[in-house]
């Protein structure tokens, strides 16, 4: 963990992995920002450019996983789409890579034909102080008894989260039939607390469901890759753990839905999530290196 030179406050691993630089507004009205994808999160962001307007916080996101993110430099172009004075905004922010990995450094270099979209997301902003109106909740999902929950270690990013997971969603061998539901709790190993910035990722932090159905089902290890995932936010987050919940409804061709939502322990709830997945053989998700690898 580093410490910065301003603040003279510990950043959290998260935050250090999320950062991004500024680099200024093409021509075009566009924002640019310039920043890294590590390969020990292998997660993209997207800068607030609202910080100075009356719409401080996500109300929702809708992302579309055009290519493969790859670890190493990336810029993220902000477009705004509707803008308004004191009710919700609409922009597009475009995750960008290019040949190489090069760092974009300044604005001026900056020529859109050399760089590929690799994540198109819609946002809206709004400000959830000002919001006012009828309140209902129907058929409410709530999360189960957190003490049934048993501690669960990720293959990947484990250094940086605890989690605990609903144990009796998965088959003792992970190769007979299990549930495609279940509950877990997360944090942040450095304590950092949950906010906007990083309820996306608690959203896409996930077993998929469907791989509990078991091997014998999937026909072996599998890889879920995302082609897209909406997130409603409901309330502005305030702890440092949040309780998740997963289901899978359907599995039909390959491709499958999650609905999730996401709450804090009190049993607030702070967003809702539906991806639309796909079910690949592992050997879909590994380089030609580490193929050959498997066959020596």
């Amino acid at each position: 963990m580093s410490i910065s030179t301003v603040t003279n406050t510990p950043i959290s691993q998260f935050d250090e992995a999320t950062t991004t630089s500024y680099l200024g507004k093409t021509n075009r009205g566009t924002y640019v920002f310039s920043g890294t994808a590590k390969i020990e999160w292998a997660i993209g962001e997207v800068p607030n450019v609202f910080e100075d307007k009356h719409q401080k916080d996500t109300v929702a996101l809708n992302c579309f996983f055009l290519n493969k993110t790859l670890a190493g430099n990336l810029i993220i172009e902000i477009e705004e789409l509707k803008m308004s004075r004191k009710g919700y905004c609409i922009a597009r922010a475009v995750l960008k890579q290019t040949k190489g990995l090069d760092r974009l450094t300044d604005l001026d270099s900056y020529d859109p034909s050399e760089w590929t979209d690799k994540v198109q997301t819609m946002f809206t902003m709004g400000n959830m102080d000002s919001e006012e109106g009828v309140t209902s909740y129907h058929n409410n999902p709530v999360f189960s008894n957190l003490d049934k929950l048993e501690p669960f270690t990720y293959a990947f990013m484990s250094e940086f989260i605890d989690s605990k997971f609903e144990m009796g969603s998965i088959s003792d061998n992970m190769k007979d039939a299990g549930t495609p539901e279940y509950t877990q709790l997360m944090n942040f190993k450095d304590q950092r607390p949950t906010d906007f910035k990083s309820i996306p990722y608690w959203c896409d932090m996930i077993l998929p469901p469907p791989i509990l159905l078991g091997q014998d089902l999937l026909g072996g290890p599998v890889w879920c890759p995302t082609m897209q995932i909406e997130i409603q936010f409901k309330r502005k987050p305030t702890g440092k753990q949040i309780v998740a919940h997963f289901i899978t409804n359907h599995v039909i061709n390959g491709r499958f839905d999650i609905d999730g939502q996401i709450w804090e322990t009190n049993g607030d709830i702070l967003a809702t999530t539906r991806h639309q997945c796909l079910i690949l053989p592992w050997s879909r998700n590994t380089t030609k290196v580490e193929r050959s690898r498997s066959k020596i």
